[in-house]
This record gives C-alpha cells, structure tokens and sequence, in this order.
C-alpha cells in the first residue's frame, strides 16, 4: 500500500506555482472594492515592531486559533505544543517564536517593500529580487519591480495587499517536513512530504498551495496522502491574523496578512491545484500508477510530464497577457475585467473554503486541457518527450499561439483564462468583505 501511494504521488506536476504573479490578478479586485480602493493611506509597519506591540494578546490570541484548528479544519497537523507562541520578558527570539508558533519558514525575508505593477513608476528606491525572495530568481519575474518601504510611511492598503498576495510564494512556504533538510521541518509537525520532491527547494511548497478535497473514495483508499494538504489551514490562519491585527490598530498588517490569505485562494482558481491530473479519468490515475508498481514507469513519466507542462504554459501565457494589458494601460482587456466587482460577494463561510473555493476550479479541470491542446503547439502540451521550460519559448508564447490556432485558438485561451480568474473574484471578494466585516461575531470561528 505505502508503495502505491507512492507512486500516484509522482502524478503531481511538478509546477507548483498556480499564477506566476499574484499581483496581477489581486490588484483589479482590491482596485474595484471600496472597502480597500478607499481605505485610508496606513503607516508601514516591521513586523518586529507588530509582535512587540502585541507580543501578550498574541499569546492568548494563537493559542485559541490552534483549539479551533485543531476542532475544525479538514485532516490538519496539530501544531506541536513545543512550539506554542509565549510571551517573554525579552524580546529576544520574538520573530522566530511567532514563525514557529504559525509555522512558516523562519528565514522568509518579510522587507518592507512593494511590488509595481507592469508600467508602474515610484520614487521610492528599488530592491532586488533576492531581498524578497529565499528563492532563485524565477523567468516568470523578469522586469518586476520592486520597491522599498520605510517604517512610518503611509502607503495605499490596495499596493499592501496586492504586494503581499504574491508573497507566500517568496519563501513562506519551503522546507516545512521532516524530510527537507531543515532544522524547523523536523519539529513542526507536518511529518514527511506528502507529495512533490523533496530535494528541489521550490516543491517542498506544493502541499500548502495544493488541495485535493474532491477525489473519488477509492483514490483517498489508496492515496491517504491526498488528505494532507494544508491551503485551507493558510487561508484559515491568515484570515484570522488579519482580523486580529485590525482588532488591534495594526491596520498595515491586517491589510497585509490578508493579502496573505488571498495567495492560496488564487491557488485555488488553477484546476492544477485542486486535482492532479486535470484530464485524467480517476481509473485512468490509478492505472498509470499501477504500472509504474509492476515496472513500466513509461505511463506515470508521460503524464507527469504532460501535467507539468500544461500547467506551464498556462501560467505563462496568462501573465504575458496581463502583463501587455497593464503595460497598454489596457483595463478593459477581459482578464482584468474579469476581476472586477459590481455587487456585494457572496457571504464568507468557513465550509466554503472547501465546497466553494476549491469545488469552482475542480468542476473546470477535466476541460481546460482540451482548450490549451487545442490552442497550444502539439510539442509545448501533447508531447510527454519535451521539457516546455528548457525550450526559451516563454516570451514569444502570444505569438506562438496566434500562430498556431489563429484568433479562434488564442481568445479561447484567453476566455478559459478569464473564466478561472471570475472565480477567484468572488471568491477573494468574499474573503476580503468577511474580514472587513463591521460585525465579526457574523464570522464566528464557531461556524465549521
């Protein structure tokens, strides 16, 4: 049994990033929602400066959340009692007892800082990718900017949760098990890697950007793993910090706690993050894993394969495109209308995070390979014996495309595109209006 579920959990793609840059697809929606559109400039705020100010009510605060963690949520890791945030009289060690307490990776870099939109110009002077980031530099970033912030400045909440929304992929999220090498995976609880690799730094994210909630029963028999995924804990934790920090007149780390929360729900708007192998049947999953158990790996190598490049190329092209939109001060292009608002969202509910959020972009997995088949070269998604990534084809994928499939082929991606990005702005609207909710007691922790 362990080997089976082994091997179904090389099935993954291997792309672990759902859009390349969140801010993209966050910036239009805050842009759109009056409550963070109107919001009044904020002071930046170090996150030192936030735990010091609240290190007391921080203590009783993170340990009711891990009581409603622990009651609530669908198949989460306990936090280890060990690791419980206490309030000291030194401020020693204070960032890295509330990185444990939350467990995130202790040497995420959290600067001060703002990431531009596509054309955006700022006098504040610039920083580089590796002061954000504990990552590589990544292609997909090439020509973002990035820029600095000091304590004190005031700075529209709209910059700070677009900012922040893309941050999770920045670090927060790597070396987490027991099995990556790290000294804070082996005590935070998580046990070892469910699935990704654990040797490539960047993949060690996957299982908390990644949630299957909506797998026949016989997958869950053979692959218990699939239960250990962990955005509905992020979504959750964030929400709940955010709220906290308005509660206590930290306004810069509510707004940016919260664009925190909307990185996973973005996540959740890309089908390669809620099943893994959009296309596949669930028998179809099973049997190329059960030929790779009795020796013919070709099946399970090919779909992998496959998966990670489709996932590729849809991410690419998509931030290519809104990238061009924004540089073409082109709001009316129908990726950013599709984030939007015009109406009040539907109201939070903790169980929607699972049954709506994630549910929206599942119902739409098992098609939207036949659109990038379609619209894509055969080489750059049908071809299991090619590395998309290693082809330098990147920059010239809009061109590509309309090469390819002609006008027909490109606004269908273009439309299957939209429609994922329609999903995440209710759903990011829903999450966002909870948190700023006049009324908190309507959001009750004690809803599950």
């Amino acid at each position: 049994m362990r080997i089976f579920c082994f091997a179904v959990s090389l099935m993954f793609s291997a792309q672990v990033f759902a859009w390349s840059n969140h801010t993209l697809v966050t910036y239009p929606l805050v842009a759109t929602l009056p409550q963070v559109r109107d919001a009044a400039p904020v002071a930046v705020e170090s996150l030192d400066s936030f735990l010091m100010a609240n290190e007391k009510a921080l203590e009783t605060f993170l340990d009711q959340q891990e009581s409603w963690m622990r009651e609530n949520l669908w198949h989460y890791a306990p936090r280890p009692d060990a690791l419980a945030f206490k309030a000291k009289d030194s401020r020693k060690d204070l960032r890295s007892r509330f990185t444990q307490a939350v467990r995130i990776n202790p040497n995420a870099k959290l600067p001060l800082y703002l990431q531009l939109l596509p054309g955006d110009k700022r006098q504040q002077p610039e920083i580089d990718f590796a002061s954000v980031s504990t990552l590589a530099d990544s292609d997909s970033l090439e020509g973002v900017q990035f820029v600095q912030l000091m304590p004190g400045a005031k700075v529209a909440p709209l910059d700070v949760v677009s900012t922040a929304s893309v941050e999770p992929d920045y670090g927060l999220d790597i070396g987490l098990f027991t099995d990556s090498n790290t000294d804070y995976g082996k005590v935070y609880g998580f046990g070892e890697q469910p699935f990704g690799n654990p040797n490539l730094d960047y993949s060690t994210q996957a299982p908390f950007h990644m949630g299957f909630y909506h797998e026949a029963s016989i997958v869950y028999a053979f692959g218990g793993f699939l239960k250990r995924t962990y955005p509905e804990y992020r979504i959750q934790l964030y929400k709940q910090l955010s709220e906290f920090a308005f509660n206590q007149g930290h306004d810069y780390w509510g707004w940016r706690f919260m664009g925190w929360g909307l990185h996973y729900i973005g996540d959740f708007s890309n089908p390669y993050h809620v099943m893994p192998v959009p296309g596949n049947s669930t028998l179809e999953t099973l049997r190329v894993g059960l030929l790779n158990i009795i020796g013919f790996p070709t099946a399970q190598e090919n779909a992998i394969q496959l998966a990670s490049n489709r996932h590729t190329v849809l991410e690419n092209f998509q931030s290519l495109v809104m990238t061009q939109a924004y540089l073409e001060q082109n709001l009316e292009h129908p990726t950013i209308q599709a984030l939007t608002r015009q109406g009040e969202a539907r109201k939070f509910n903790n169980h929607h995070i699972v049954t709506v959020m994630s549910q929206l972009s599942y119902d739409k997995g098992h098609d939207i390979h036949n659109v990038l088949e379609r619209a894509m070269p055969e080489n750059y998604v049908n071809d299991p014996a090619v590395e998309f990534s290693e082809l330098n084809a990147r920059t010239s994928l809009q061109e590509t495309v309309l090469q390819t499939s002609g006008e027909d082929g490109f606004n269908a991606l273009i439309d299957v595109i939209t429609d994922l990005l329609e999903g995440f702005s209710d759903n990011g609207a829903s999450y966002i209006e909870a948190i700023l909710s006049v009324d908190n007691s309507s959001n009750d922790q004690s809803e599950s």
